[in-house]
């Protein structure tokens, strides 16, 4: 990881950019699924992407947009279940295939979390596939835990952070 890394939020020009990094990154688990859920998923990416709550932010260098994450301060905001109400969540969280393995996951991850600390949101929630391992370690090294209590079934899992009890990472 280079110090020329860094995280920004996405210009409206950049989300065609944005969506074909998303998409290419989730590409691989597309043989895990049926084709019509693959297509319902990478509707739902646009339709994310391109929605007005949150914010989309960027990792990258020189120029390049190497991964994106989608940061929503009201949780609620995210069309993804019933969140405690005062919590922040995080959705799609995706690394080009090239860039895979530089940390820039882990920073659009921390900057989500610095994010929400600055807002004193007390708790941040994601989904993740229980497919998805290398997002489930980063997330767990990060101190993340499961929620199963807000697990869909079937369907994506659920973690959460306490952030009043962890510090910067």
């Amino acid at each position: 990881m280079t110090q020329a890394i860094k995280v920004r939020e996405a210009g409206a020009e950049e989300l065609d950019e944005v969506e074909n990094l998303v998409k290419a990154a989730y590409r691989e688990f597309q043989p895990l699924m049926p084709a019509a859920a693959w297509n319902r998923w990478m509707d739902n990416i646009s339709e994310t992407l391109r929605g007005p709550e949150g914010m989309v932010l960027v990792a990258g260098d020189q120029g390049r947009i190497a991964g994106a994450v989608k940061f929503y301060p009201d949780a609620g905001q995210a069309h993804q279940g019933q969140w405690p109400a005062g919590a922040a969540s995080i959705r799609l969280l995706a690394v080009s295939p090239a860039n895979r393995g530089r940390g820039y996951g882990r920073l659009l991850t921390q900057a989500c979390l610095d994010r929400a600390r600055d807002l004193s949101i007390p708790t941040i929630f994601l989904f993740t596939g229980t497919f998805m391992t290398a997002a489930r370690q980063l997330y767990e090294k990060l101190g993340f835990q499961r929620a199963p209590e807000f697990d869909r079934d079937p369907g994506p899992i659920a973690y959460r952070l306490d952030l009043a009890e962890t510090s910067n990472t």
